[in-house]
């Protein structure tokens, strides 16, 4: 993969995206045009060269993931532009999604350090990358893991959304609409499978509250829950939740286990720092009953490590999602609470 120079910060859309294009081209196939093969041999992998690639955690380091357990390996991947990108429906380069040609290979080692990231990796060719995505593409149980922050050049900081909570507007809401489309539709396909009923369903950062109203359509019985910290936000979704209120996540009124239902949509890069997003999530956990769910992903990569949940006495029930339609994973995990 070609890795990034620049010592300084790229601008977004002229000059990250255009790299991002170059990547793309580089990285992309059809898997209709790739050959089916019927296994994979890992010695033979094992005995190739390896190859390196650079990045800096200026650039658009959260693209950088990995995939395990698979055979008793990490799969390294990179993130390309989004279909959703080229279709023109997202503002930004890159989704949540995950399809065949952002696999690289298995991870030999990685390292961070002033600020440049370097990733030494066994190379798949596309039709192991194929035969691969298609055994892991039915797994519900691989961790999908973001292991490289985005941070500000300048700062060294996280980036996070506004203290105020994002603003509404009508193009905001359709690129919102656009990027969680597949979550709602798995969402609603997973839920059906389980045939329980959840009735008091709760999201702490509802955005425009339309996720939870998709939810409801399915499940009409439950009584939606949304806040969320932008004013701006909450004045519009009172129409599609059942209680609505404007308050940071962190002050949520609700009492603890009161919940049947959870979904955590915002702790995430870029959303919130990865210290924010433990506290916060410290607060939330406790308001979920017994034998309930807690539901985390986002458009961004989430920022709690799998086992630390696991380490709040949560139990993994699965930790990726799946879209025919695009034939992509995505980070989807659902907990029970013990």
């Amino acid at each position: 993969m070609d890795s990034y120079k620049n010592k300084r910060p790229l601008d977004y859309y002229n000059e990250l995206e255009k790299k991002e294009i170059e990547i793309y081209n580089e990285m992309y196939f059809d898997c209709e045009n790739i050959c089916n093969i019927d296994n994979i041999k890992l010695d033979d992998i094992f005995n190739r060269k390896t190859i390196k690639f650079e990045d800096f955690d200026y650039n658009l380091p959260q693209n950088i993931f990995l995939l395990k357990p698979y055979k008793g390996k990490v799969i390294i991947g990179r993130k390309i532009r989004s279909i959703l990108r080229i279709e023109n429906k997202i503002n930004a380069i890159n989704c949540s999604m995950i399809t065949a040609p952002m696999l690289l290979g298995f991870l030999k080692k990685r390292n961070l350090k002033n600020r440049k990231i370097t990733i030494e990796y066994y190379p798949f060719n596309n039709e192991e990358k194929k035969f691969i995505f298609n055994e892991i593409k039915v797994n519900r149980k691989i961790d999908i893991y973001y292991p490289y922050k985005y941070k500000d050049y300048y700062t060294k900081k996280e980036e996070v959304s506004p203290i105020e909570g994002w603003s509404f507007n009508p193009e905001k809401k359709e690129y919102l609409g656009y990027g969680e489309a597949h979550f709602r539709k798995f969402t609603s396909i997973f839920l059906k499978k389980m045939n329980k009923n959840y009735e008091i369903v709760y999201d702490p950062a509802c955005s425009t509250g339309e996720f939870l109203s998709d939810y409801k359509k399915d499940f009409p019985m439950s009584h939606t829950i949304g806040h969320d910290l932008s004013k701006e936000m909450i004045d519009y979704a009172k129409d599609y939740v059942d209680e609505s209120l404007c308050c940071n996540a962190i002050n949520s009124p609700l009492a603890d286990n009161y919940v049947d239902l959870m979904f955590l949509r915002f702790l995430n890069s870029e959303v919130v720092s990865t210290k924010m997003a433990y506290k916060i999530f410290k607060v939330l956990v406790s308001k979920v009953k017994k034998n309930g769910l807690i539901i985390c992903f986002g458009h961004t990569p989430v920022l709690i490590r799998k086992e630390m949940f696991q380490k709040y006495g949560l139990i993994p029930i699965i930790c990726n999602g799946y879209d025919d339609k695009y034939d992509a994973i995505f980070q989807f995990y659902v907990f029970e609470v013990k």
